[in-house]
């Protein structure tokens, strides 16, 4: 619209709607589809009304419910009755209000748009938002508690909250954190491993001096120092257990052992024989079988036992035994058992302790 002048800043249009009805004799009330099949409908108070061209007075006529016209007095018949229904306040086709309004159909955007202040947020209701400019990226909350990424048009993962306090990052692929894309420095949770970001292998810590870990939970074991079946720890414990012997009773103090992978190390000390007499081997049971082909042997101490001419004894155990026994060496080219005969006072007592490989 050309102006004299400045352009006004707010530039509204008036429009006005005609409706022609031709009566019939006597007709009064004018409603519904006029001549040319329009719709009355006005807004009360905003409408003139016209009688063979002739402007009635407000007075002459009345309306209702904003779709209805009753003349005052009869037409005649073919009188042509006009109704004009004033449209203000409406903006022309280049008007966009300051403030305010809604838009209630499909807006295009050939630029930016820029939000300032503050907003009562965007309401996307399920609806796909594409990122890109060849579509194939794009965010989806069409779930409840949950949002979708796709990119390079495929479903690659989401964002969502299980209801038990879980929040969530879920990848249909590989899952990959990476600190410097250059380096390539990060991790990648694969479906079943969880390892350095690509070329990284032997260079990354877990933790530093400053900032450890405090426990790490295994159900399997660990590779140290090389990953071979050689380098391969799949337990550790410290325990205590409980040694039976062959013949009588006895009290075991303390019993103890360590496991490393399969090699145990364990020691007691035995007292209170009830057997002192018999010729049966002196033995206790071990924590854990031995190995097949594989001996242990250790050192003891004790009291009260006959020893000959030899007074030093030795824990021994045999290969695949689950028992140890005590000998000693009578001579260069022998070596005999401790037996309960050995043990010549009650107040007898041994401690020892061995290591040996377990199955």
């Amino acid at each position: 619209m050309p102006y004299i002048g400045t352009q006004p800043k707010d530039v509204r249009s008036f429009g006005r709607a005609k409706f022609d009805f031709t009566a019939t004799q006597g007709q009064t009330a004018f409603t519904g589809a006029d001549d040319d099949s329009k719709t009355l409908g006005f807004t009360d108070g905003q409408i003139e009304v016209y009688v063979n061209g002739i402007l009635m007075d407000e007075s002459d006529f009345t309306t209702s419910n904003g779709n209805t016209v009753t003349l005052g007095s009869a037409a005649n018949l073919n009188d042509i009755i006009s109704i004009v229904a004033m449209q203000t306040d409406i903006p022309n086709s280049d008007y966009v209000p300051a403030s305010g309004g809604t838009f209630t159909g499909a807006v295009t955007h050939s630029g930016n748009v820029t939000f300032s202040g503050t907003t009562s947020g965007i309401d996307m209701n399920g609806t796909e938002l594409v990122l890109d400019a060849d579509g194939d990226t794009s965010i989806t909350a069409d779930t409840d508690d949950r949002i979708d990424f796709k990119i390079a048009g495929s479903d690659r993962g989401n964002l969502h909250y299980d209801g038990n306090d879980y929040f969530s990052l879920e990848s249909n692929d590989y899952l990959t954190l990476v600190q410097n894309q250059t380096a390539e420095r990060g991790i990648i949770l694969g479906p079943d491993y969880f390892k350095p970001y690509n070329a990284h292998d032997n260079t990354l810590d877990l933790g530093i001096a400053a900032a450890r870990y405090k426990d790490l939970y295994l159900s399997g074991g660990a590779y140290l120092g090389g990953t071979t079946s050689a380098n391969y720890l799949d337990d550790y414990e410290e325990g205590s257990w409980t040694p039976a012997v062959s013949s009588g009773n006895f009290t075991a103090g303390s019993p103890w052992y360590i496991k490393i992978g399969n090699m145990v190390h364990c020691g007691a000390n035995l007292y209170s024989f009830s057997d002192r007499t018999s010729n049966n081997h002196v033995r206790s049971s071990l924590p854990f079988q031995a190995a097949s082909g594989a001996y242990g042997t250790g050192s003891m101490i004790g009291r009260y036992i006959t020893t000959g001419t030899q007074s030093t004894w030795s824990p021994y155990v045999s290969a695949a035994d689950t028992a140890i026994y005590f000998y000693r060496n009578p001579s260069e080219s022998n070596y005999t058992t401790l037996k309960h005969s050995d043990l010549r006072d009650a107040a007898a007592d041994l401690h020892f302790h061995i290591t040996y490989k377990s199955v």
